[in-house]
């Protein structure tokens, strides 16, 4: 059977917190043979990524709700609803939600599928953070490295 085309409802796709930050699939890599995933990120006052890139996919960013920070040509700019932002394969970046209430930040990944197995290694971490008891914290740094991820703080 040939391609087709495939209508995603509004609350359809499968969802993931990291951090304080809820992760929606708009479209997954199997849903678009590969070429790009579409997530939808919550993401409260203060919360983000920290200073990163990567060399094995692209990324843009559109604003739904909120303000974020963001890093473009290695300076803070801040972006609102219906502004994006597109930062290629190896580009320093970094986003944080502004508030004072929750952003919605939605991100276009292409190829896809690569942040997909990375957030899902991630989140399916059991430990989050180290202690005396718990045993050492997840090396959320070697998941990154394995795709293609570089945090730079």
């Amino acid at each position: 059977m040939g391609l087709q085309a495939k209508l995603f409802g509004r609350n359809e796709g499968k969802t993931m917190r990291i951090g304080h930050m809820t992760f929606h699939y708009k479209m997954m890599a199997e849903h678009t043979q590969g070429a790009y995933t579409v997530v939808e990120a919550l993401v409260p006052p203060d919360s983000g990524s920290g200073l990163h890139r990567h060399w094995s996919f692209d990324e843009a960013a559109f604003v739904i709700e909120g303000k974020f920070e963001c890093h473009v040509d290695g300076k803070p700019t801040t972006l609102g609803a219906g502004e994006s932002v597109y930062w290629p394969r190896g580009v320093i970046h970094k986003f944080r939600g502004l508030g004072p209430t929750d952003g919605r930040i939605q991100f276009i990944l292409s190829p896809g599928r690569i942040v997909e197995d990375f957030f899902a290694q991630v989140s399916a971490a059991p430990i989050q953070t180290g202690s005396a008891s718990s045993g050492p914290a997840v090396d959320f740094r070697a998941i990154a490295s394995k795709h293609g991820i570089e945090f730079m703080d």
